[in-house]
């Protein structure tokens, strides 16, 4: 007791308090298989919190299920006015983590409190029964600013297991036997704290991280091996045995309504559209069906599935009427897998491919949306490493992109301003590819929400604000075929009382009313430079002269273009009228941070360029 009420004061002198929320003293991670279905998870942590922004990380979250149980939990808080308070398994709270229909899942929550800054200890096992697929991951930071003085994790199996597994930012130690154990540790010290920051790498990439998994397992009374993407996509094909099939007068109807197809597309599209019109997502996850899909039959019968029953359930459908289609796994929140550890429980999606002869090319169908365009790859697909489930097992392939120049939006606003400043505004935006994501749905969105999301990063405040027209192709994939690309056309307009400044005889007019531009840090970068996103930004703005003015002057033509992005920007007199393009693109752009002070000048002359002012004179009359 008497070392954690040292550790205020010991640990502010090392570690400035103002310089990160957390510190992380101490953090002790272990595993023990015990047999090939269960084991014991331990942690031990002791936090020092700064303030209120550092609290999570010394907030255990343990999550549980039909696989894992809370054994023990113990925690003791030590604040700086000498207030010490200790806690107990029924301190903790624990609730279902389901959204969906039918789950086994819960997560429990211990929340410390007490005067900052406090030092918070606690303990606590998790029992693993019924089946170890893969081991706890090893991730002691939960957020940016906070240190770490001393972490480890450690595994241990039986002598001679075998394991896959990635580690990042971590040291680790030469494997050892200790009376017929096997001992696999991994340690962190002096792990200074990161920035947050944008354009900032992934963070999975920064923290300190170990994923690993047995070779061969067994889970929920069913073994498979994990020594590569073959075998463990053989494991998950086992899963769907048996879970194919249709009652006959399902399959007598889908012959009936694919008849008259000339194609196999044809078939998908109708099926597809059967699919949404006749289920749900909803979230099942009871016991092992985290991995299993339930059967298709079932998901006829019910109307709703999780994104695993809905794949294998259009599987079936796919196959009652000839049409082969492959089920597959991915990862949706990163395009790249571990790179040397091929364990199942990276993954957190299942979809559904269509290879199609007549496209030469493969559909990739997303179930659990609706909404989506048949065959769009949409942005947590397209890119992305995912594993195919083939009868002779997995096989991990890449998903092709599109290109970089069909991820854009266009928006044409025409301008009517009066000798008063104010303005009346027409606006015509266009979305394509990944842009469009946003707007799946738009139509039936609130007024309220229409106009928030159309009117966001303007420069006036818009008033009588009235949409046109919504126009999209979404259901236009069959005559497109593979050169499809998502656009959806919004027409709106609103009025601004407040537009141009007027001074003496001149109107000063904003150059471009839609484009706030990008912001900056100030201070020392922190982080090397990361972006990942393509896509072009194109604004046409058309002005029309009020009677009685004249253009005094025009921003001269500008040109910008370096390793990240290009800017283009022009504005000409075409009779009554001002025509303003101004176009930047992004481009994909790694750098280390000694760049950001040439990236932080792009900024700052782009952002000028889109505040330039459009000057225009009262005419003298005679």
């Amino acid at each position: 007791m008497r070392r954690i009420t040292l550790i205020p004061v010991l640990l502010l002198c090392v570690f400035p308090a103002f310089a990160q929320n957390a510190v992380i003293q101490s953090y002790e991670e272990s595993f023990t298989l015990q047999s090939q279905t269960s084991g014991v998870h331990k942690v031990s942590a002791t936090v020092l919190v700064m303030n209120k922004d550092g609290l999570r990380q010394a907030t255990p979250v343990i999550y549980t299920d039909s696989f894992r149980s809370l054994g023990s939990f113990k925690a003791e808080t030590s604040d700086t006015g000498g207030k010490k308070v200790k806690s107990g398994k029924g301190d903790i709270q624990t609730v279902s983590i389901s959204t969906g229909l039918a789950s086994d899942s819960f997560v429990s929550v211990f929340q410390p409190s007490g005067k900052y800054p406090m030092t918070v200890h606690y303990e606590y096992t998790v029992n693993y029964r019924n089946g170890v697929i893969s081991f706890p991951p090893f991730a002691p930071l939960e957020d940016e600013d906070v240190s770490i003085v001393e972490a480890s994790y450690k595994l241990f199996l039986p002598e001679g297991m075998e394991i896959v597994s990635y580690s990042k930012n971590v040291d680790e130690l030469p494997s050892r036997v200790e009376k017929h154990t096997l001992v696999r540790e991994w340690r962190v010290k002096d792990f200074k704290p990161l920035t947050d920051e944008s354009m900032m790498p992934p963070l999975r990439e920064m923290i300190p991280l170990v994923m690993a998994s047995p070779v061969d397992f067994s889970f929920s009374g069913i073994s498979g091996s994990q020594s590569d993407w073959q075998k463990a996509g053989l494991w998950l094909g086992s899963l769907q045995e048996g879970t194919d099939v249709l009652p006959q007068e399902e399959v007598s109807e889908l012959l009936e309504i694919t008849k008259d197809c000339k194609s196999d597309f044809e078939k998908l599209r109708i099926l597809y559209s059967r699919l949404r019109e006749k289920t749900r997502y909803v979230s099942i996850q009871l016991g092992i069906g985290g991995l299993k899909p339930m059967p298709a039959a079932q998901v006829s019968r019910t109307g709703f599935g999780d994104c695993k029953a809905l794949s294998n359930y259009l599987r079936a459908m796919l196959a009652a009427v000839g049409v082969y289609s492959e089920y597959y796994i991915i990862n949706t929140s990163h395009k790249d897998v571990f790179p040397g550890y091929p364990s199942v429980g990276q993954m957190n999606h299942a979809m559904l491919a269509v290879p199609l002869k007549e496209y030469g090319d493969t559909v990739f169908v997303e179930c659990t949306n609706p909404r989506f365009p048949l065959g769009y790859r949409h942005s947590d697909a397209a890119g992305h490493e995912i594993v195919l489930i083939r009868n002779d097992g997995g096989k991990k392939v890449r998903i092709g992109e599109y290109p970089d120049s069909l991820s854009r939006q266009d928006t044409v606003t025409e301008i009517d301003i009066n000798p008063d400043g104010s303005a009346a505004f027409k606006v015509e935006r266009r979305f394509y590819l990944d842009l469009v994501e946003s707007y799946i749905g738009f139509s039936d969105r609130r007024p309220e929400e229409k106009e928030k999301q159309l009117t966001r990063g303007l420069k006036v405040h818009p008033e009588a604000f009235r949409i046109g027209s919504v126009r999209d192709n979404f259901n236009d994939y069959l005559s497109m075929g593979r050169e499809y690309c998502p656009e959806i056309d919004i027409d709106y307009s609103f009025s601004a009382p407040r537009f141009a400044q007027r001074e003496g005889s001149r109107l000063f007019v904003p150059l471009n009313p839609s484009q706030k531009g990008m912001s900056f840090q100030k201070g020392e970068r922190k982080n090397d430079i990361y972006v990942d996103d393509a896509y072009t930004v194109t604004d046409t703005v058309i002005v029309r002269i009020p009677p009685g003015y004249a253009p005094e002057t025009l921003p001269a033509p500008v040109s910008m273009d370096c390793e990240w992005a290009e800017f283009e920007s022009k504005a000409e007199c075409m009779g009554e009228t001002i025509l303003v393009v101004q176009r930047f693109s992004y481009k994909p752009w790694r750098a280390d941070k000694s760049c950001y002070p040439e990236l932080r000048k792009f900024i700052k002359e782009l952002n000028g360029h889109y505040d330039d002012m459009l000057v225009l004179k009262e005419k003298e009359t005679r």
